[in-house]
């Protein structure tokens, strides 16, 4: 099997669409077949990454859930973009476990690195 470096860019808000399952269940797909997946959260899609989010409310279900799943399909390269939570004022807020923030250079380095970049 040739295994490939795919990186999943989450940019959407929280709840506002499905693009935030949408690409959480490409990385479950991608790790399911044993490739070597990294998640990152930028722009928008830093509010994925906020914890104690209740969708309820607002008829929708909590796939948020899955982002501590990642690990089950070997997905433990999980990433925020420290500029995007800066932006939006959400560097000091409880985050989600096992996300790790980054710097601009280090998700340059990411997308380098990666063999295949899906941005939802």
């Amino acid at each position: 099997m040739n295994i490939k470096n795919i990186l999943v860019i989450h940019t959407q808000p929280t709840f506002n669409t499905m693009a935030g399952k949408e690409a959480l269940d490409l990385s479950l797909i991608f790790g399911s077949y044993e490739q070597n997946v990294s998640v990152l959260f930028i722009h928008q899609g830093v509010f994925q990454t906020i914890a104690h989010q209740d969708p309820e409310p607002i008829g929708q279900k909590d796939y948020l859930r899955t982002i501590k799943a990642l690990d089950i399909y070997d997905i433990e390269n999980v990433f925020v973009c420290e500029a995007s939570l800066n932006k939006y004022g959400l560097h000091n807020k409880e985050r989600l476990p096992d996300i790790t923030p980054i710097s601009v250079d280090q998700l340059q380095q990411l997308k380098t690195d990666a063999d295949h970049v899906f941005v939802v």
